[in-house]
């Protein structure tokens, strides 16, 4: 775990190289094992795909540069629960590099999300787009902002998020369930109202229950629409680096 960081940086200005594969503990791999086994027996569709595990990070001279490494869905929920570093003080946790996009449209609105009461993670709360970066199948440099751009695509169908415009705002880790999380501001060229009407072609249209819009006056109100909503980690964390991108 670490402080939070807030920063305004370009996408291209983001350098993240990819090396390894990380190994849990001896012990904590047999907890990975019998963990994903009940997760299967629960939902036999669940899929243990690759995750980006960020190792390290640091902000100099205008950059932000993560050296990571790769790691599994399977490791991250068997390492995720806050009590994880009290049980193996000695052991490393998978930390998946979570993505969150704050999408600018082009009217000045914000795309907002109500989370599945479904969802593994926060189900009913408000939420932004996101997900996890996800491994090359070679080490070497991996494009950040393409990560985020799919997970944008996916979610709501934009493909229009303007990469030279796009920022890095804040890093952050996650106390609830454990990892780190990167922030960009993505603004893209379509209004909030045909977003809206394209979003159902999205692959995953599904992760969310609801789609909204709001102005970014809205968004930045501590007391805005959202006040009395049940608010999602990453949303709150959103808004707070996002005033202070602003300001």
């Amino acid at each position: 775990m670490f402080q939070d960081h807030s920063f305004s940086i370009p996408v291209d200005h983001i350098d993240c190289h990819l090396f390894g594969n990380f190994q849990l503990q001896d012990r904590v791999e047999d907890v990975r094992e019998s963990t994903w086994a009940a997760v299967c027996a629960k939902r036999p569709a669940a899929f243990d795909g690759a995750l980006l595990r960020m190792v390290s990070f640091r902000v100099q001279g205008g950059r932000l540069s993560i050296a990571a490494s790769r790691t599994s869905f399977s490791a991250y929920v068997a390492t995720r629960h806050p009590t994880f570093v009290s049980e193996y003080p000695e052991a490393d946790r998978a930390d998946p590099l979570g993505l969150t996009a704050i999408v600018m449209t082009g009217d000045g609105n914000v795309i907002v999300t109500k989370r599945s009461l479904l969802a593994d993670q926060n189900p009913g709360g408000l939420y932004l787009i996101g997900g996890y970066a996800e491994p090359g199948e070679s080490d070497g440099p991996l494009d950040l902002f393409n990560e985020i751009a799919r997970e944008v695509e996916e979610e709501i169908a934009v493909r229009d998020v303007t990469r030279s415009e796009a920022v890095a705002v804040g890093l952050a880790y996650d106390p609830v369930f454990c990892h780190p999380e990167l922030f960009l501001l993505m603004p893209s060229k379509s209004t909030a109202a045909d977003i809206l009407s394209g979003a159902d072609a999205a692959a995953d249209r599904n992760e969310a229950s609801e789609l909204l819009f709001y102005s970014l006056d809205d968004i930045l109100d501590d007391n805005g629409p959202h006040k009395n909503a049940a608010l999602t980690w990453s949303f709150v964390n959103a808004r707070k680096f996002l005033q202070l991108h602003l300001r």
